[in-house]
């Protein structure tokens, strides 16, 4: 299987209060974190922007940078044009937000290793759905394509599809006890915890 990736930095970052893709972590911002390990196990590694004004921290030249065809709609149209621009280069996207900065290439494998025949798989945990750290089959395009002609605004409709497969807490914390590797970073104060986990 050929699994490529996008990631999603075309969020305001509200919660946050600045721009999380420029922020310092880990000697890299987490952009540059996200995209540095994405290309160590997929393939193409594609940065998908607001638009061609939003300043991004430097990225390495190996990935790609493609903008919202319609900046600021939300995730679901996010996922369409992710998989559009996959289409015809991998069989399955890896879509994360840039603000993972505990999901590693070990975890990673992990994930793609539990897609199996599904057309997605998405991690549960804390009784929440994961979709913007998930994985999808490009075959799903037209699919995803009809429910934003629907109006369907959330990518968790996605994950309620029939082929679909949840990774409930318990399979996730077999392989990652703290699921560690959902950590997200939404605030200054889980972004500071991160921070002193990682160092500079």
């Amino acid at each position: 299987m050929i699994l490529g990736s996008v990631v999603l930095a075309g969020g305001r970052s509200r919660r946050m209060g600045r721009p999380k893709e420029s922020l310092p972590i880990g000697g890299s911002t987490l952009l540059g974190l996200a995209v540095e390990r994405l290309l160590l196990t997929t393939h193409p590694v594609i940065v998908l922007a607001r638009d061609g004004e939003q300043d991004l921290p430097p990225l390495p030249i190996e990935c790609e940078i493609a903008y919202d065809s319609d900046a600021g709609a939300g995730p679901m149209k996010a996922l369409r044009d992710a998989l559009r621009l996959h289409e015809g280069q991998a069989d399955a996207v890896l879509v994360i937000g840039c603000d993972y900065p505990f999901l590693d290439e070990r975890a990673i494998g992990w994930l793609a290793g539990e897609l199996g025949d599904h057309d997605c798989v998405v991690p549960k945990a804390l009784g929440r759905l994961q979709p913007l750290c998930a994985i999808y089959r490009t075959r799903l395009r037209t699919r995803v394509e009809a429910l934003v002609r629907d109006g369907v605004d959330t990518i968790r409709t996605v994950a309620e599809e029939p082929r679909a497969r949840i990774l409930d807490e318990d399979r996730l914390r077999a392989f990652d006890p703290e699921l560690r590797f959902l950590r997200n970073v939404n605030d200054p104060a889980s972004y500071e915890a991160a921070v002193r986990e990682l160092g500079q």
